[in-house]
C-alpha cells in the first residue's frame, strides 16, 4: 500500500512539473519578454516623383526586442514636412503612428501605410539618397537613407 502511494505521488509530481514546463514554454511565443525594443529599418526607398512638391517613402520596420515600440513621426532636412499616412482603396488619411510589435514587423508599403514628403529640395533624382529621421516612442530617433528609385521599383522580398 505504501508503495502504491509513493508511485501515485511521483506520478502527480511529474504531471505537475510537466504542466509548469508547458506554461513556461508557451508563455514566450509572441508575447513580450520585457527586453527593450530593437528596431531596425530596411528597404527604405522613394519612388521618383513627378514633381518635388510631393513624394512618398516606404520602408520595412523590424523589432528584434521583447517590447513593442511605435513610430511616432518622421523628419528630414530635405523636405518642408513629412507625415505618416494610411491609404485605402478609396481614400488616404493621416495617422498618428505605426505600431511595431515585440519580435515583429511593420511594413510601410504601396497601397497601405507610407510617409508623405512635401516640398523636397533639391528635386530628387534616381540614385540619390534622402535622409529620413524616424522618431520612436521608446527607441528614440533612427536615421536612415532612402534611395530614390524609378517609379515602378519594387523592393526585394
Amino acid at each position: 500500500m505504501r508503495r502504491a502511494g509513493l508511485v501515485a505521488a511521483a506520478g502527480a509530481a511529474v504531471l505537475g512539473l510537466s504542466a509548469l514546463a508547458a506554461c513556461g514554454a508557451s508563455g514566450g511565443s509572441g508575447a513580450s519578454d520585457g527586453s527593450p525594443a530593437r528596431i531596425s529599418v530596411s528597404d527604405a526607398y522613394i519612388p521618383l516623383p513627378a514633381s518635388p512638391d510631393m513624394a512618398v517613402a516606404y520602408f520595412d520596420l523590424s523589432n528584434g526586442g521583447g517590447s513593442a515600440d511605435r513610430l511616432l513621426g518622421i523628419s528630414s532636412p530635405s523636405v518642408q514636412s513629412a507625415a505618416l499616412n494610411q491609404s485605402t482603396t478609396t481614400s488616404m488619411h493621416a495617422i498618428d503612428g505605426v505600431d511595431v510589435p515585440a519580435h515583429g514587423e511593420a511594413d510601410l508599403a504601396r497601397g497601405g501605410t507610407h510617409v508623405m514628403l512635401m516640398g523636397l529640395s533639391p528635386a530628387p533624382r534616381i540614385g540619390q539618397t534622402i535622409e529620413l529621421k524616424l522618431s520612436f516612442q521608446h527607441s528614440g530617433t533612427i536615421t536612415v537613407q532612402a534611395t530614390v528609385q524609378p517609379l515602378t521599383y519594387q523592393p526585394p522580398k
